[in-house]
């Protein structure tokens, strides 16, 4: 099992659709983590982490995942590729979300 845990700061209102009897819900998490460099100086560094959780169409859940909210992930980590405005194909983090905790 590959599991992954997080937590960070909701960077965009969370963005629903329905597919079929579902509602998948999507948002980006702003994961920060600080270091020190070479030199000893204390660096920040920000991951931007895609998310998605999969719901019934009757959860509310979706009405709280807001811009600016803390919160606590725990789901399946996946890679997706994608082309920048460059046209250079890059990757990015993304998540499945099983488990998730508000945490302001």
């Amino acid at each position: 099992m590959l599991k992954l845990m997080l937590s960070g700061i909701l960077g965009n209102d969370a963005e629903t659709r329905t597919v079929g009897e579902s509602m998948v819900i999507n948002f980006n998490v702003a994961v920060s983590m600080d270091y020190k460099d070479k030199e000893g100086k204390k660096v920040e560094k920000t991951e931007w982490v895609k998310a998605s959780m999969w719901r019934d169409p009757e959860s509310k859940i979706a009405d709280f995942l807001k811009k600016g909210k803390k919160v606590l992930i725990e789901g399946t980590p996946e890679s997706e590729g994608f082309k920048n405005r460059d046209g250079d194909i890059k990757s990015a983090l993304a998540v499945k979300v099983r488990e998730l905790e508000f945490l302001n």
